[in-house]
C-alpha cells in the first residue's frame, strides 16, 4: 500500500512538474500568462499552471469605459477568471499577442505595462487591443502575479498613448 502511494504520487509530481515550471524573471511570467490563455478552438487551457502564475490573494480587474466617459470596474481573483473565461476560451480559441512592453523593477516587485492584441482564433477577427499592468513579485525564487489591470484601448485611449506619462 505505501509503495503503490508512492508511486502514484511520484506520477502525479511528474505529471506537474511542466505547470510548476520555475518563473525567474517577471518578463517569464507574463510570457507564460499569455501563453496558457492562448490556445486553438476546443483546447483546453492549463489552469493548474494559470493559478500557479498568482500570488494567494491576487486580483485581475477589468476597466470598461461607459459611454458616459465613467469607468465600470470589474475585480476577480484568478478562480474567477478561470470560471468566466474558461468554457468562452475553448470555444472561439483566442491568443493574446504582446505588442510592446515597458517593465520597471524596485526590490523585489516589478511593474510591467504590455500592450496586446487579443484574436479569437474561431474567426481570426480582433476581440480588442489594449494595455495590460501587472504588479509580479518575487515569491521565493519564483516571480508571481499579485496584481492585473486591463483596459481595452478607445477613440480617447488608443495604443499608440498607452506608455505616456504624466507628472504632477
Amino acid at each position: 500500500m505505501i509503495r503503490m502511494t508512492l508511486t502514484a504520487a511520484a506520477a502525479l509530481t511528474t505529471v506537474s512538474a511542466p505547470a510548476l515550471a520555475q518563473q525567474s524573471t517577471p518578463g517569464e511570467t507574463l510570457d507564460s500568462l499569455y501563453d496558457v490563455i492562448s490556445g486553438p478552438v476546443g483546447e483546453a487551457r492549463d489552469w493548474d499552471r494559470f493559478r500557479g502564475l498568482f500570488v494567494d490573494g491576487a486580483r485581475m480587474t477589468i476597466v470598461v469605459p461607459q459611454e458616459d466617459g465613467s469607468n465600470r470596474i470589474v475585480t476577480l481573483s484568478p478562480e474567477d477568471y478561470v470560471e468566466r473565461a474558461g468554457p468562452n476560451l475553448v470555444e472561439n480559441g483566442f491568443t493574446e499577442v504582446e505588442l510592446d512592453r515597458r517593465t520597471y523593477h524596485y526590490g523585489g516587485m516589478a511593474t510591467i505595462l504590455s500592450t496586446y492584441e487579443g484574436i479569437y482564433q474561431s474567426t481570426g477577427g480582433v476581440m480588442a487591443v489594449g494595455l495590460n499592468t501587472l504588479v509580479i513579485v518575487r515569491e521565493g525564487e519564483d516571480w508571481k502575479v499579485a496584481s492585473i489591470a486591463w483596459r481595452a484601448a478607445d477613440e480617447d485611449w488608443p495604443l499608440d498613448r498607452a506608455f505616456e506619462t504624466e507628472d504632477g
